[in-house]
């Protein structure tokens, strides 16, 4: 079972929808059976434990995509830039990204998490009206561009933004562009938020009361996907189009192993959790079972991104805290590569 989990991550996931639809599921329930086993081979056949010990690290491991990185992940700066005091090394950015779902949550721990982290440049989704309470304060001396959606904060100069169209199903989508300043170089930086699978994996849950209606939720769940993919292609044909650095930042409603991750890793991108992580990073999760077991706020989905051109050093990546969203933001510390 593992190896043919392994084999269709690695194939492709997305290319049928029970890859698909595994990407979204709590891959540490592939352990259990590993746990059950472990148990009894303790009680018949000791000699031949490794076997489902080898299987439980594969699952806690590769399958649930444990990074490792040999520099600390946490941030690591003592002062709190801004305005008026000392500014970072104009090569060093620490960007963040994160689903703020704003107006869902209390806002007084998206805003100690903003002074905890003390990020260079922030890229928000689900931020629209945001700037209209006290959330503008935080960036009143900031370069600040929003769009719907979107919010684009940083400490650095920043262009006029563009709004780019992406093809979607029952609602309008779009993605922002602008030119970062950075010492003396031009960053492009792309905020970007791909089609939620939300409603299709509902589409599963009402399947299984109603069997007769499996059909059709496998047809919505792949049309779905297919959406994200295209979606993931055009921001991929943009950035491959890019002459210098780029940066492309947000909610991409994709785990690192599906097919829209890989678009954009084509398109000259690598992730910086996965260069630079340390642990999980999960991002997605701790919200849903809110109602049903409050005390339980575990994270098991990593679909929040911050993915770079090779003009920049992935030095940390970490994800933050889960209190202020549906979602934890994501913060990297990036090296701009000198020409």
């Amino acid at each position: 079972m593992l190896a043919a989990l392994t084999i269709l991550n690695w194939y492709g996931a997305d290319r049928c929808w029970p890859g698909a639809l595994n990407l979204y599921l709590p891959q540490a329930i592939w352990a259990v059976p590993g746990l059950a086993l472990t148990v009894f081979f303790l009680k018949t056949n000791r000699p031949q434990l490794w076997l489902p010990l080898l299987c439980l690290i594969w699952v806690f491991g590769p399958l649930m995509g444990y990074c490792w990185s040999p520099q600390a992940a946490g941030p690591t700066r003592s002062h709190k830039a801004g305005p008026s005091q000392e500014q970072p090394d104009p090569l060093n950015l620490r960007v963040m990204t994160w689903n703020i779902k704003y107006g869902f949550h209390d806002l007084a721990p998206l805003l100690e998490e903003m002074a905890r982290c003390e990020p260079d440049v922030v890229l928000f989704q689900d931020a629209g009206g945001s700037l209209r309470g006290p959330l503008a304060n935080c960036f009143r001396n900031w370069q600040v561009r929003c769009h719907g959606q979107y919010v684009i904060a940083s400490k650095y100069p920043l262009s006029q933004i563009e709004s780019r169209e992406i093809p979607s199903i029952g609602e309008r989508q779009e993605f922002l562009r602008c030119r970062l300043q950075l010492g003396g170089r031009v960053v492009s930086l792309y905020n970007v938020h791909l089609k939620t699978p939300r409603d299709s994996l509902n589409a599963f849950r009402t399947a299984r009361s109603h069997p007769w209606y499996l059909p059709r939720a496998i047809e919505r769940f792949t049309d779905n996907v297919a959406i994200r993919l295209l979606q993931a292609d055009i921001i991929g044909s943009a950035v491959s189009q890019e002459q210098g650095p780029v940066l492309v930042a947000g909610d991409l409603n994709a785990p690192d192993a599906s097919l829209a991750c890989e678009t954009l890793r084509e398109a000259g991108l690598h992730d910086a959790f996965a260069e630079r992580g340390r642990g999980y990073g999960f991002t997605y999760g701790h919200f849903l079972l809110k109602n049903r077991l409050p005390w339980l706020k575990i994270s098991w989905m990593r679909i929040d991104h911050i993915m770079v051109s090779a003009h920049f050093e992935t030095r940390r990546c970490w994800a933050g805290t889960g209190r202020a969203s549906d979602h934890r933001p994501v913060i990297a510390d990036l090296t701009l590569r000198r020409p």
